[in-house]
């Protein structure tokens, strides 16, 4: 991605070298640092007749924070999925992210990945002003989401005051990579051409590299023996990750006002994300044990799989975004057209494991389990040749793998007031949408596996031993990941997967809506319905025959909708919603993709998605009060949600598409779902104190959340927690925001939550067998992080931030906090920057 840096420089002083050319320079006033931006954010709340949250940048364009889903984590109710230490997923109300709808400046922002959840951590917040999350939806807007609607703003030419040339840079260093050459650049240029023509153009470049450190147990985990020790049920693994993540935006925006009722804009967003990956897995299995004494356990039995994956993938998002807006017979009108589309490029991908031989002895080592998350290991000498002689090749596998989603859609609304309704002054508004969405996977695979393992030591050498962080751990020689690609050729014959995961789906919705906005003395009603009509085809490949299996499902949906505003006084507000919305199936859960054997008889056993599943669908309940004072504000709210048709995967037996099974891993609707809780945010200036300390301030949200599934089952039903539901967020920023200092001292917090049953590639054999052992949990997580800016003058400034303080790790465990699943450690990264504007 070198290619993406080299043009950023060459535009950056391309657009400097304009911009100063300009003799007719006007300055921006603008008012710039955290607590800023922290009341311009209240202040949109406020005027909304529905009910957000708000994460504005500061008037210089900065978020605190590196990724899009870690700018909005500090808000009530939203908590974060991470991914190499940076936040990629946005849960809303203990929704996944499958169940929210994420836009740009109006236009869908589809899934690089296989389902509808957005990857957020390769949007950089260098390219956004705002980020708006409704929690409350109106029919003029997508009835897709349950949780919530997260619309990310940039900025637009015709909110130009005048000519802006903004310029940062910034460069970290991590305490895993021990590494400070991790640059960040950013370039915001806007100026207006005429009186009536304006653009803005947004340029950001950044390449960092991250290390983490992983400890894994595979499916089911863990049993117990007799007298209740427990132990190892699977295998036990080491991982090393070391990639470089570099990531390329671009946004530009064109505002043309045509006369005094006619404007014309076009937007557009094209984000490049790329991670060049090398992994090491230094894995035990074959576990056996002997005796078992509390924390200590004997090992009698072992082999030791070492696998190197070396990957570039690739992931794009771009949008664009064509809008008039104008006057027409009276009726305020806006006609847009939007184009997006996502993509996931996994087409440089090699995998190659080796194998030792299975040693039987007594004993062969010890597991001891007193740290939970790291347990240590002590082999015995005999067994040396695990990590020296006795390992070879064993497997060999190559991916190509490809996702595309595509979205086309056009809107058109319009707006008149002036009318009265039941007496009131009543603002009309109606409109229709058209999109047509497609998702396309195509993956193939090359494999190669013996038996027998091949002795070739070739691969190996001691440049890639890794320095093992945990105690009482070793993790063994691995192969050099930059042989890997050259001997591809010299094992096989390779079994070639053309069509087993391939699918193609595509998805047509037509919508109408109409709304009416109510003005009463004292408060504001929205009221109204909208009808989405869909229409869904897909097709997928069996897996046996290579013949295409076809599948589809047609439905409508009616979203009535009603919200209040009430004025109690100046500064309190009270607000009310009903609304209902739905959330589409993911296109990996409903593809017809067939991979299947038979066991002779003409009944079969695999797995297949399923087309015939029905959406998730909400009604929604949101009662709130909200007060706005000159230096303090706060809010508290109610929301519950009773939700049916939650998807979960499942076990069962039975005919599908003609097909006889007596075992079928597929997806499966629930009963009914219930999430339900409450939100409290708190803002307050300190400026009654005595200079200096009247610069201080402090922030806090806090979400509590309930939520539960039911799944009918043969002997009745099963009831499990909803699934990536927090039942307890903390949010808490203390501050300083004074003359040339702006400070920032925050905690983030989330309590445990569901991340799937049983293994999210292997269900429980009957939903009965669920129980506390076999459902997988996420963690608890307090990430502590410091910023600070000084500004050296009006026109340039320093930063310096700390993120991950006290170095936070990622924990997944089976069930109880003792018994591991996924351990990861990150580091803490340090961060200094400069900030320039002309």
């Amino acid at each position: 991605m070198n290619k993406y840096f080299t043009n950023f420089l060459a535009l950056s002083f391309f657009v400097v070298a304009v911009a100063q050319d300009n003799e007719e320079s006007v300055e921006e006033v603008v008012v710039v640092g955290t607590k800023a931006s922290i009341v311009s954010a209240l202040s949109k709340q406020q005027a909304s007749d529905k009910i957000v949250s708000v994460a504005d940048s500061d008037a210089l364009g900065d978020f605190p924070d590196t990724t899009a889903a870690e700018a909005i984590r500090r808000l009530s109710g939203i908590t974060v999925e991470n991914d190499q230490g940076e936040g990629r997923y946005v849960s809303i109300r203990g929704l996944s992210g499958d169940l929210n709808s994420i836009a740009v400046n109006g236009a869908l922002v589809p899934a690089p990945e296989g389902g509808r959840k957005v990857m957020l951590d390769g949007l950089p917040t260098e390219l956004l002003d705002n980020i708006e999350v409704y929690k409350s939806l109106t029919p003029d807007m997508d009835a897709d989401a349950i949780g919530g609607h997260i619309e990310f703003n940039t900025k637009r030419a015709s909110s130009l005051d005048g000519r802006i040339l903004k310029f940062k840079y910034d460069t970290s260093y991590n305490e895993n990579t021990e590494n400070s050459d991790n640059p960040k650049f950013a370039l915001s240029y806007g100026d207006m051409i005429t009186e009536r023509l304006g653009h803005i153009l947004g340029l950001t470049y950044s390449s960092k590299q991250i290390i983490s450190y992983n400890n894994e147990t595979g499916f089911p985990g863990w049993t117990e023996d007799d007298d209740g020790d427990k132990y190892f049920d699977d295998d036990w693994e080491m991982r090393y990750y070391d990639l470089t993540r570099e990531r390329f935006g671009l946004t530009y925006d064109i505002d043309y006002q045509l006369n005094d009722v006619t404007f014309l804009y076009a937007n557009f967003l094209l984000n490049e994300y790329e991670d060049d990956e090398v992994r090491f897995k230094d894995e035990h299995g074959k576990l056996k044990f002997g005796d078992i004494n509390g924390d200590v356990a004997e090992i009698t039995r072992i082999r030791r799989d070492a696998e190197a994956r070396k990957r570039i993938e690739n992931r794009t998002i771009r949008t664009l975004s064509l809008g008039l807006e104008t006057e027409y017979n009276g009726w305020f009108t806006e006609l847009k057209f939007s184009n997006s589309f996502a993509e996931q490029d996994d087409t440089d991908n090699v995998d190659v494991k080796f194998r030792s031989s299975t040693f039987e002895c007594e004993p062969c080592g010890y597991f001891t389990y007193s740290n939970a998350q790291t347990p240590a290991f002590t082999f015995n000498p005999s067994v040396a040749d695990l990590w020296n002689t006795g390992i070879g090749v064993d497997a060999f596998e190559e991916e190509d793998d490809l996702i595309s989603d595509k979205e086309t859609a056009i809107k058109l609304d319009m707006t008149k007031d002036g009318f009265e309704v039941i007496g009131r002054p009543t603002t009309v508004k109606f409109g229709f949408k058209h999109s047509n969405r497609e998702k396309k996977r195509n993956n193939e695979v090359w494999e190669w596996e013996d038996d027998v393992v091949t002795q070739d030591q070739s691969f190996f050498g001691a440049d890639y031993r890794v320095d093992w962080p945990f105690p009482g751990q070793n993790m063994g020689p691995m192969a050099d990941p930059n042989l890997l690609f050259t001997y591809q050729n010299t094992w096989g014959p390779y079994t070639r997967g053309q069509t087993e995961k391939d699918y193609f789906s595509e998805e047509e919705i037509i919508s109408a809506y109409v709304m009416g906005t109510l003005e009463y003395d004292n408060a504001t009603v929205i009221a109204g319905v909208r009808i989405e009509d869909t229409k869904f085809n897909t097709q997928g490949y069996n897996s046996e025959t290579g013949e295409p299996v076809l599948g589809n499902n047609n439905y409508t949906f009616v979203a009535p909708s009603l919200n209040i505003k009430y004025f109690l006084s100046e500064d309190a507000i009270l607000r009310a919603a009903v609304w209902k919305s739905l959330a589409r199936p993911g296109f990996s859960e409903s593809a017809p993709v067939a991979d299947f054997k038979s066991d002779g008889d003409g009944v079969f056993k695999g797995e297949m998605g399923n087309p015939d599943l029905e959406p998730y669908e909400a009604t929604n309940y949101d009662l709130s009060y909200e007060y706005y004072g000159e230096n303090t504000s706060y809010s508290i709210g109610f929301f519950w949600k009773d939700i049916s048709n939650a998807i979960y995967p499942v076990i069962t037996a039975g005919t599908y598409n003609g097909i006889v099974f007596n075992e079928l891993e597929t997806y499966v609707n629930t009963d009914d779902s219930r999430v339900d809780g409450i939100e409290l945010n708190i803002f307050h200036e300190f400026i009654n104190l005595p200079e200096p300390l009247d610069g201080l301030f402090v922030q806090l949200n806090v979400t509590k959340t309930d939520g539960q599934s039911t799944l009918a089952v043969d002997s009745g039903s099963v009831t499990f927690p909803f699934r990536k539901l927090s039942e307890d967020v903390y949010n808490l920023s203390v501050g300083y925001d004074k003359g040339p200092f702006d400070i920032r001292l925050s905690l983030v917090s989330r309590s445990p939550y569901l991340d799937y049953l049983a293994d999210e590639d292997s269900p429980a054999e009957t939903q009965e067998d669920l129980n506390v052992d076999n459902i997988r949990y996420t963690d608890d997580h307090k990430q502590l992080d410091f910023n600070l800016k000084y500004d050296i003058s009006d026109n340039l400034s320093i930063k310096f931030d700390i993120n991950n303080i006290d170095d936070e790790p990622e924990y997944y465990y089976w069930g109880r906090p003792d018994r591991l699943s996924q351990y990861d450690v990150y580091g803490t990264t340090y961060s200094i920057g400069v900030r320039y504007k002309l």
